[in-house]
């Protein structure tokens, strides 16, 4: 998750906007007390079947998910207006499961989608108003506001959109977006809607088990001091059990984390009257590869994962119901190139290569050349002030190695260069990297090799970052330059 950040004009415009709008009374909003109990986001999308694809969950798959959510579980959440939300409506009335919804609307990219929003706009109106009787809540748009969405919708046309389903729906009507842009920007929707739907994803923000339910209360009540006399609903927040990237703390993906976090929030939710959506049911291999694929309380083959197994004893599965860590990689053969190749942009939005300091050019690290015939990672230092660059491993397996090598292109004047090996915790050990050059080539390749002996006290079988920094002259003095570096490893032996 990013905090986003937008022009000053735009919010002097949002100030003066809020100075001349009165804010809609309590009394006219509609009430939620419909949404109580235990409630869950549900998507039924199985192996082979997906949104994109057209191939859905039959209602005898459905019927199936909402029987055994419902023996926990009060109020489900779905995402959108189409046939399979619609299957989730008809068969919680013709079989009378003990379920209440709230009803998705889902907002396409705009310019772009128009049409297919105005359908869902539509289809929204109609299922709330022919199933009462089971929808509770409706909401408009998932995640379009905040900055980092892939299908972004201007406020002023959620505003509209909201306005339009207000008019048509009896139930109370609301948007689901992250919680910084609620916190930081939503004064204007927020006098539109009946309630507002906050997610919070500590994994997300790099955040460990231990800040898990600290991190979503402290999310919470910031929105809340923001937004004093509207109500706020947590519309989702959950904990993987597997996780891949760099995007949060290394295998911070765990069955134990999401029993915990599970115990904790729920907990906390009951006490604090605060109703919770918990992401999400069930595990949706349609979704992108890694960490998107593991938030279900459930695997997709419907076993219980330990977070519940205490509530199904008879949905226990043989063995985990998520994949492993590896145990071992071993620490020789192919170099870390995994953030020197053409996936290099796709890494540094990712977090897993970062620039970090003030004394790092706008454009610091850019593609070249590599000494092994691939790529090469060029970063370019102002000389101004402190810089460095972190690349962040998942927790990278180095135990049975014994040296770490790279080569470098670098000027001669640089006579200091930090290299830095940090483990889990934050622990991190520092070395001068010009005092282990071993050779350089006719092209200006410097190759060298660092006895891991001399970064004493990091657990390697955890390796989170290598670092790179300051590159000075012989007094500490800050050198503008530009410095090249391939074919990182760790290796087992020397050669």
């Amino acid at each position: 998750m990013r905090t986003p950040l937008r022009p000053l004009v735009t919010l002097i415009a949002l100030t003066a906007l809020l100075a001349s709008a009165a804010c809609r009374p309590p009394d006219e909003r509609r009430s939620i007390d419909a949404m109580t109990g235990a409630a869950i986001a549900y998507s039924g999308y199985r192996d082979g079947q997906s949104p994109a694809s057209g191939q859905r969950p039959s209602q005898a798959q459905v019927e199936e998910d909402l029987r055994i959510l419902a023996s926990h579980w009060q109020l489900i959440r779905v995402y959108s207006s189409d046939r399979h939300g619609e299957d989730v409506l008809e068969i919680i009335r013709r079989e009378k499961i003990g379920l209440k919804v709230m009803l998705g609307i889902w907002l396409g990219r705009e310019p772009g989608k128009e049409q297919d929003n105005a359908t869902q706009i539509a289809e929204g109106i109609r299922l709330a108003n022919e199933y009462q009787d089971v929808v509770v809540a409706v909401n408009v748009g998932n995640e379009i506001l905040i900055e980092w969405t892939e299908h972004p919708v201007q406020e002023e046309q959620v505003i509209r959109y909201v306005r339009e389903v207000r008019a048509a729906v009896t139930q109370p009507v609301t948007v689901a977006d992250n919680y910084v842009w609620w916190r930081d920007y939503g004064a204007e929707l927020a006098d539109e809607v009946d309630f507002i739907t906050i997610h919070t994803y500590p994994i997300w923000e790099r955040k460990e088990i231990d800040e898990g339910l600290s991190y979503t209360v402290e999310n919470y009540e910031g929105v809340r001091a923001a937004h004093p006399d509207v109500p706020i609903v947590i519309g989702e927040a959950g904990w993987a059990t597997y996780t891949e990237g760099n995007l949060h703390v290394p295998r911070a993906g765990d069955e134990k984390k999401q029993q915990r976090y599970f115990d904790e929030l729920s907990n906390w939710a009951h006490t604090n009257r605060v109703t919770t959506f918990y992401f999400e049911a069930f595990d949706e291999p349609w979704k992108s590869e890694g960490t998107e694929q593991h938030w279900g309380l459930f695997s997709v083959d419907r076993k219980a994962k330990p977070a519940i197994q205490s509530l199904y004893p008879d949905r226990i599965p043989s063995g985990p119901t998520s994949p492993a860590y590896p145990d071992k990689i071993l620490a020789s053969g192919p170099s870390l190139d995994v953030v020197m190749n053409s996936r290099l942009a796709e890494e540094i939005s990712a977090g897993s290569v970062n620039p970090m300091g003030p004394g790092m050019s706008a454009s610091s690290i850019q593609l070249l050349d590599g000494a092994e015939g691939g790529s090469g990672l060029s970063l370019t230092f102002t000389g101004d002030s402190w810089a460095g660059l972190y690349l962040f491993l998942n927790e990278y397996d180095a135990a049975l190695a014994t040296s770490l090598s790279m080569q470098l292109q670098l000027p001669a004047e640089v006579t200091q260069l930090e290299l830095k090996l940090e483990g889990p915790e934050t622990v991190a050990r520092s070395v001068n990297l010009m005092q282990f050059q071993i050779g350089r080539d006719e092209v200006g390749w410097s190759r060298f090799r660092v006895p891991l002996a001399a970064l004493e006290g990091i657990d390697l079988s955890r390796v989170a970052v290598i670092g790179l920094w300051n590159p000075s002259d012989e007094n500490g003095t800050f050198i503008a330059c530009s410095i090249v570096v391939d074919d990182i490893r760790f290796e087992a032996e020397a050669e």
